[in-house]
């Protein structure tokens, strides 16, 4: 094996699949990159046995082949490596020596056969759908996706399609965020697939925002794969139930408030100064046309804001976690948010007020304080 690639085609190649390294390898192929190199082509591809990447770039080949070497000593050589240099890879007796200029790098290399490699997706439904879209409804829900929780079928994003629609909910069972689209694909029942989270952040960082082209899903009972123009991903489906979401979402709550997005944020994050460790929430006292947040710690320190909202309805005193709160703030782009409430011990929902091409509504569970 031996050609030249740019320095910086190279080092797109490797950070678009660096993020399917597995970082504690249980073994030591799952640490290493696989470089195969065909006429003008060279191709990276990284797994942890649940996600594979897959990358292309253009090179310069003098001699085909395929070995793995070790993804972050690949990564860190070329990302130190001056911005515009060409650099040279060859294979020679068990080693990768990269060359830059003067800077030479010798690299222990392992049997490419020795890599495993997931097989692609036996394309059971085949999804088309703008490439912004699916960022956005990635972009809207992930943030509620649990971590390491116990009931692993929360640690991802149901992925849910149905012949007008594609849907996409996580949760943690504190929140829930929602995220829908029109849409018109070739489905029969409703598909219902749940998306690891692994494999969701790295599709965040795969897609963009500003792009309007189309995008493919495959979509099997075990895998999902999704091909863009120089890369390739693939993972396994968690295997489980998803809560019945619907039963969640508030359909009845009779106290509606609009409030200024930007404004209730800016509170909120004042008040977050006193968040500590036991403590990281505050009281909505809703009157008509005010809202007064009001937070207290263990340490009784005390921080009270009111503001300017439009509601009529009975006064209301309910607690929510601030950085919940927040982070739903954030996600929203309408300058008007409307919450619905009913009862201290309530959900809440929240939504914009004006309609998006990707409609959004959010569940948030009280706190007692």
């Amino acid at each position: 094996m031996q050609l030249t690639v740019n320095r910086p085609d190279l080092l797109d190649a490797i950070n678009r699949v660096i993020g399917g390294v597995e970082k504690r390898q249980t073994m030591p192929i799952l640490g290493n990159l696989l470089i195969e190199v065909d006429a003008d082509r060279l191709k990276l591809t990284a797994t942890d046995l649940e996600i594979q990447l897959e990358s292309e770039s253009p090179a310069q080949v003098s001699q085909p082949g395929r070995t793995t070497v070790n993804a972050r000593k690949l990564h860190d050589i070329v990302r130190a490596i001056p911005a515009e240099s060409q650099i040279g890879l060859r294979q020679e007796e068990g080693f990768v020596i990269v060359q830059a200029g003067q800077s030479v790098f010798r690299l222990a290399c392992l049997a490419a056969d020795e890599f495993p490699r997931m097989e692609g997706t036996t394309e059971e439904h085949r999804l088309v759908l703008p490439q912004d879209r699916l960022r956005g409804l990635l972009e809207k829900t992930q943030f509620s996706m649990a971590q390491q929780d116990v009931r692993y079928f929360l640690n991802g994003l149901l992925f849910e399609v149905s012949p007008e629609r594609i849907r996409c909910v996580a949760t943690d069972g504190h929140r829930l965020a929602l995220a829908e689209t029109d849409t018109e694909q070739a489905v029969g029942d409703t598909l219902r697939i749940i998306v690891p989270r692994k494999m969701v952040m790295e599709l965040m960082r795969a897609l963009d925002r500003d792009d309007e082209s189309a995008v493919e899903l495959m979509v099997s009972t075990q895998q999902i794969e999704l091909k863009l123009a120089h890369q390739r991903m693939v993972s396994k489906l968690i295997d489980g139930r998803f809560p019945d979401y619907d039963r969640v979402i508030p359909k009845n709550n009779s106290k509606q408030v609009h409030v200024d997005r930007e404004t209730l944020k800016q509170v909120l994050q004042r008040a977050a100064v006193l968040n500590t460790d036991r403590f990281a929430g505050a009281h909505y006292h809703l009157q008509a046309d005010r809202l007064a947040i009001e937070a207290i710690n263990s340490d009784q320190e005390t921080s009270r804001e009111e503001i300017p909202v439009h509601y009529q309805g009975d006064d209301l005193k309910i607690a929510f976690n601030i950085s919940y709160m927040l982070a739903i703030l954030s996600h929203l782009d309408d300058m008007q948010v409307r919450m619905d409430f009913e009862t201290p011990e309530s959900s809440a929902l929240i939504q914009p007020t004006d309609e998006e091409a990707v409609r959004t509504r959010y569940v948030l569970m009280p706190m007692k304080i």
